[in-house]
């Protein structure tokens, strides 16, 4: 018996691939400039993309730490960890698909700010003090 396989997928082209490349990096110009835009606000800003995840951590400067709260608002499924040098607030954005993780050193802001940053994350204090995990990230 013979068998004969069809396949409908095309070989990789190297120029396909370079173009892809191309429209990334022409893509990657216009989000630069409104990443230099937040640096200029006091927000540093570095993404990661990887199969299937997006990963956007954003280290927030002292002069930028009265936007926390409406940053954090934007958030699904928000949640606060305590880190060795201040804090990490995570969660979700475009309907679950992108993770961002604000990091805040705890020097940077002050303690009303902290308060209001605590106020702003969907923490369950209930289940905290009850052992419970109440944050889907870990620190």
């Amino acid at each position: 018996m013979t068998i004969i396989a069809v396949t409908t997928a095309a070989p990789l082209r190297p120029k396909a691939v370079s173009d892809g490349v191309e429209d990334i990096v022409a893509e990657a110009w216009s989000v630069f400039g409104e990443v230099q835009d937040l640096a200029k606000l006091g927000i540093e800003v570095e993404v990661t993309v990887r199969p299937g995840q997006i990963v956007a951590d954003l280290v927030v400067r002292k002069e930028a730490a009265h936007l926390l709260p409406t940053l954090v608002n934007e958030l699904e499924d928000s949640g606060i960890t305590r880190t060795a040098s201040g804090f990490r607030v995570a969660g979700t954005m475009c309907q679950g698909n992108v993770s961002l993780r604000f990091i805040v050193d705890s020097s940077e802001i002050t303690v009303e700010q902290i308060e209001t940053l605590v106020s702003s994350v969907d923490v369950d204090f209930d289940a905290a003090a009850a052992g419970r995990e109440y944050t889907r990230w870990a620190a």
